[in-house]
């Protein structure tokens, strides 16, 4: 059967049941030579100090509890560094592989494990507590206020005890390397919270957050930043309040090492302190720069003075112009360019106008080649309708045929006899022909008489055309030759031939006799005979057929040019776009100009205003200037230099400040008091339990050594359950 009453056994699981949330290590044969983590898994390691402490102060014990928690999967093998003093697995009873003050581990690692140890803490606290306690002003112990009413002031201290002194090396305001020794302590937080009892009234402190307890008590937090020099290395706080029957209540400090560069609650202190340290760099800088300038300065007052005294010649020659000779001017030029812009206005006008009339004189050559192109198809043949030249083609053939006809005629005539009807049968199918053809005209041609007038009409056009477009005496003679011919040759085939044929043709034998005379010879004359009219109109129609050419060609170019006449007036109607368009931006201009010669007229004025005043005013600069390189002397010795060394010790102090701080946050990650196993996270903490003092002495002792019996038959138990023997 398993004693579990031993000494040890008895604080172990005293330690079990009082702080079950700290740390433990492993229990793995074996040595290893270096920490190895395999496969995915990651490593924490938490050390906590618990500190136990009487009412004023005095440490009764002090454990650390060493927790390492591995997550992932793989496997490991590695070292973690503990505390060897009364070393206790909190974990079960087993031993550890302990080497070299380092708690040896070797497991295979599937989701989480966790290792737990406690043991005495060997390392110095970083923290040192001290309590005063003051009943109606007077400092008493803590037990001298148990029972008793009055007025009670509780006051803490809490210092930081981990400076080390070193040098720490800074920048002053010149950028030059300095180096101070200071102490560097490792920079911690922390909180004191304590819970007042509802005997204690009118509580009071200037430095907690208070809260009710929900049962009538007062709950006390308060805050402590022990980082020099975001802090002081030290915190000083308590509280008042007026008791009765009077004890003294626990309290629980808490406090943790951090990284002030890291941390979000400090990290923007810190970059305070490093700008201020920039800032202070700069203001040096820029203090030497202005301390030289003022020195420029103190010189180039002096030549500033004998400037002055050609500035005030210059100013009165300044104001004499702008009065006598530019403000006159600027207003003529508003004067002139207001007329420029009322011409541009005009222009634009005038732009518009022409702008109508091209399109005006575009439509006139659009209707002048529409014109030439009918002109055009009357010359030349279109579908069945005969043009000039064709027409006088076929009057030639029709005189022609007519010729054989009077001829065959004649012929006839002269051969026949009387009395045999030879004469009618000879003439009478010609006869008819002839008159049909004169008439009604054959295979598509029409009548002579028909053809005639279309000739006519056609020569008497161009004619028209050519004394209005391209007066030519020559071809106007040709064409009034032919158009004559033509209406002569119309009038008797009109008056003559078709009524003397009808004639013929109804008095046949009339005709016979007297038609050889009246056919005649082609050498007759157009009044002699028949067939000396038809050489006559024969001959018109030649000259009528080989003027026909000319006046073709003479069409064609008309066309050809009114083509070109209607490009040109084309052109000339954008050309008078653009022009409108040029005019009215030219006369937005000018406006421009106009309003900004009024301006320019109106700011000259005042100028000439202006530079009298300022003659006036060089005239008291110059009196008062000689003070100017005295006063640039004085501002060097008196402001600037004293501004470099405010710059200067500026930035020596923010730049020690922020170097303070990178000290201590590099002193941070060695904060752990034992360390942790290569490459796992970190994590301290420290807890203070100041106890209270209430008068129940003996009495709490005794229900402790019961409460520690308990725990102790309770372990026994839980040992027994877990080796399987009930």
């Amino acid at each position: 059967m398993m004693r579990i009453n031993s000494k040890k056994t008895v604080f172990r699981m005293t330690a079990v049941g009082g702080m079950s949330l700290l740390v433990a290590a492993a229990i793995a044969p074996g040595a290893i030579a270096a920490d190895t983590i395999g496969g995915d898994v990651k490593v924490s390691n938490t050390e906590t100090v618990q500190v136990l402490m009487d009412a004023s102060g005095k440490v009764a014990s002090q454990r650390v509890y060493d927790q390492l928690v591995l997550t992932g999967k793989g496997k490991v093998d590695l070292a973690n560094p503990v505390s060897t003093n009364s070393l206790r697995n909190l974990d079960g009873f087993g031993s550890y592989d302990l080497r070299d003050g380092k708690i040896r581990v070797q497991t295979d690692v599937d989701g989480t494990k966790k290792f737990r140890s406690v043991s005495n803490f060997t390392k110095k606290l970083p923290l040192d507590i001290s309590v005063g306690y003051f009943l109606d002003g007077k400092k008493v112990n803590p037990g001298d206020v148990v029972g008793k009413s009055g007025n009670l002031e509780v006051r803490y201290r809490v210092t930081n005890n981990t400076g080390v002194d070193q040098e720490v090396p800074f920048k002053d305001g010149k950028g030059n390397d300095k180096t101070s020794k200071e102490s560097v302590v490792i920079p911690m937080v922390g909180s004191l919270t304590t819970t007042l009892p509802s005997t204690f009234t009118k509580v009071k402190s200037k430095e907690a957050n208070a809260a009710g307890d929900g049962r009538g008590g007062t709950s006390l937090s308060f805050t402590m930043t022990l980082i020099p020099p975001i802090g002081k290395n030290y915190a000083d706080f308590g509280y008042t309040a007026k008791i009765t029957d009077g004890i003294i209540p626990k309290a629980t400090i808490s406090a943790l090492p951090i990284n002030p560069l890291e941390s979000p609650s400090f990290s923007g202190a810190a970059a305070s302190y490093q700008g201020g340290a920039e800032t202070g760099a700069d203001l040096t800088a820029g203090a030497t720069e202005i301390d030289a300038n003022v020195l420029k300065l103190r010189d180039g007052a002096n030549k500033l003075v004998a400037g002055l005294l050609q500035l005030q010649a210059g100013a009165g020659q300044l104001s004499a112009g702008l009065n006598n000779e530019a403000a006159p001017g600027a207003r003529k030029l508003a004067d002139g360019a207001g007329q420029l812009n009322a011409g541009a206005g005009k222009l634009k006008a005038g732009t518009s106008d022409l702008k109508g009339g091209a399109g005006d004189l575009n439509d006139g050559a659009k209707a002048i080649s529409d014109g030439l192109s009918k002109i055009r198809a009357g010359v030349s043949a279109s579908g069945s309708s005969p043009g000039l030249v064709s027409g006088t083609a076929l009057l030639a053939a029709g005189l022609i045929s007519l010729e054989g006809k009077l001829a065959q005629l004649k012929g006839g005539v002269s051969t026949g006899t009387a009395g045999n009807n030879g004469l009618d049968n000879l003439l009478r199918p010609g006869l008819s022909s002839l008159i049909d053809q004169l008439t009604n005209g054959s295979g598509g041609d029409p009548g002579a008489s028909a053809a005639l007038t279309s000739i006519i009409n056609v020569m008497n056009s161009a004619r028209q055309y050519i004394a209005t477009n391209a007066p030519d005496p020559t071809q106007d003679g040709q064409l009034a030759a032919g158009a004559s011919g033509a209406q002569k040759l119309k009038d008797k085939l009109n008056n003559e031939a078709l009524p003397g044929l009808n004639q013929i043709n109804v008095g046949l034998t009339t005709l016979s006799n007297t038609l050889a005379a009246a056919i005649g010879v082609p050498t007759d004359g157009p009044k002699a005979s028949l067939r000396g009219g038809v050489a006559a109109l024969s001959d018109g129609a030649n000259a009528l057929a080989d003027g026909a050419p000319v006046l073709v060609d003479g069409v064609n170019q008309l066309g050809d040019g009114a083509k070109r006449l209607q490009d040109g007036t084309n052109a000339l109607v954008d050309g008078a776009t653009k022009l409108n368009l040029g005019a009215g931006t030219l006369s937005a201009g000018t406006g421009q100009l106009s309003a900004g010669a009024g301006k320019l007229s109106d700011g000259l004025g005042a100028a000439a205003v202006g530079s009298g005043k300022l003659a006036d005013g060089l005239n008291q600069a110059v009196a008062s200037a000689p003070a100017l390189p005295a006063g640039a002397d004085r501002l060097s010795k008196e402001g600037t230099k004293k501004l470099i060394a405010a710059g200067d010790a500026t930035a020596s102090d923010y730049g020690l400040k922020y170097a303070l701080i990178a000290a201590g946050a590099n002193r941070s990650l060695t904060a752990q008091p034992y360390g942790s196993p290569e490459g796992a996270t970190e994590l301290t903490a420290y807890k203070f339990e100041l106890a209270g003092a209430d008068g129940s002495g003996s009495a709490n002792a005794k229900r402790g050594i019961a409460a520690i019996a308990l725990l102790a038959g309770t372990a026994g138990i839980a040992a027994i359950r877990r080796k399987g023997l009930i």
